[in-house]
């Protein structure tokens, strides 16, 4: 979240061009209202960054094309930071835990500055027109169905992640000792993460990796056999994690990484690709995702889920 906590700090914004994002919105301060139309406004944009990655909404900038131009004469003096949380707690179900509001002092009256944490543990929050929002393109919208349930479900299972890297920015330079037609071994790192505020005690990793690569060395991973629903076209590798003796998976915890060393033959230099399967489970909770690296004239690439940049060639 930025520091905005004085006059200074809301010029600053104006003279580095910052711009609205996912996690920031401006408004001018008659957006602040006593009419019921501007209250419901008001706790509809709260929920929305709530339901999303959190944010701020500053009151008393004046803003072009989502870039802020200048500051206002500030909101009528009826509106006080205490008249805002009364509106936004009676207003909002259920209740937003952790919200800060920032009065600051303008050519007339007041702006605020709105911090919003992202919703853990109650999500998702409801606006005074019982539907839910999320913050997309700079503006709240209606959330989708299954957007509702996922939220519903992070609140009160575990949401792991896991996330592969390789190298420097993800590439990597294969590299032969004399006469040898394998390569030197590579290493794979595997980070695990958990976007829910409840603790995965008990989880599994799968790592699936290209058959074409060399057989890997097991570095913290056990061999496997494929998992329940998947062909045996893979090397298919497991970690698991038991609390106790393991540390249970928390949110705010750094993630420890894994890794796994690959080597690749020299017939496949030229131009291949390998693909690479997560799993990660945990008791309510399954997630799948497919990687890739692609090898061109023995440099490596390692491309993410969805990645439109990949292009096998295989």
């Amino acid at each position: 979240m930025l520091k905005l906590e004085n006059k200074a700090d809301l010029d600053r914004l104006i003279a580095e061009d910052i711009q609205e994002s996912l996690t920031l919105d401006y408004k001018a301060s008659p957006a602040l209202a006593k009419d019921s139309k501007s209250r419901d406004e008001l706790c509809k944009d709260v929920t929305a960054f709530a339901n999303s990655a959190g944010g701020q909404i500053v009151y008393g900038i004046e803003e072009d094309k989502h870039v802020p131009t200048k500051l206002d004469d500030g909101a009528d003096l009826s509106i006080t930071k205490e008249w805002i949380e009364q509106v936004i707690d009676s207003r909002v179900q259920p209740r937003i835990e952790g919200l800060v509001i920032t009065p600051i002092q303008l050519a007339k009256g007041l702006g605020f500055v709105i911090t919003i944490p992202q919703a853990t543990s109650r999500a998702p929050h409801q606006a005074p027109d019982k539907k839910y929002y999320k913050r997309q393109n700079f503006q709240s919208s209606p959330m989708e169905d299954y957007e509702i349930r996922d939220s519903l479900r992070r609140a009160t299972t575990p949401s792991l992640q896991i996330t592969l890297s390789m190298g420097v920015n993800n590439i990597a330079q294969l590299l032969f000792a004399h006469g040898q037609e394998v390569s030197r071994p590579l290493t794979l790192t595997v980070l695990v993460a958990n976007q829910s505020p409840q603790p995965a005690y008990h989880s599994v990793i799968y790592l699936g990796l290209d058959p074409d690569f060399s057989l890997p060395v097991n570095v913290g991973f056990d061999r496997a056999g494929p998992p329940a629903g998947y062909a045996a076209d893979k090397i298919w590798f497991l970690k698991r994690f038991t609390s106790p003796p393991d540390q249970p998976i928390f949110q705010e915890a750094t993630p420890n990484p894994l890794s796994l060393n690959f080597s690749i033959a020299s017939k496949y230099i030229a131009s291949s690709y390998f693909d690479i399967t997560t799993i990660v489970q945990t008791p309510g909770y399954t997630a799948t995702d497919h990687w890739a690296i692609a090898c061109n004239n023995a440099l490596l690439k390692l491309y993410g889920p969805n990645d439109p940049n990949w292009m096998p060639t295989k």
